[in-house]
């Protein structure tokens, strides 16, 4: 049974979006401000997360699709 597109690395990606464009955001607001540097400091921090939280997003992703695989094969030298 195939998974929701949204579940899993779809949620990661629209998450990591979301984080692009608060930085950008972000940016463009201090630099409106007259203090780009400070906007592209906080933006790559913004930026920095958003992936930190995209790559550890993936990291749960393959280790739940292993320990389910685990089961699985446990599972199935159990019928036999």
């Amino acid at each position: 049974m195939r998974e929701s597109r949204t579940t899993g690395r779809g949620w990661a990606k629209l998450t990591l979006g979301f984080s692009l464009l608060f930085a950008v955001g972000a940016f463009v607001y201090f630099a409106l401000g007259g203090a780009p540097l400070n906007g592209a400091v906080v933006g790559l921090l913004v930026v920095g997360a958003g992936v930190w939280e995209y790559r550890r997003r993936l990291q749960d992703e393959r280790t739940a699709k292993r320990y389910e695989a685990e089961a699985e094969e446990h599972q199935r030298r159990g019928r036999r």
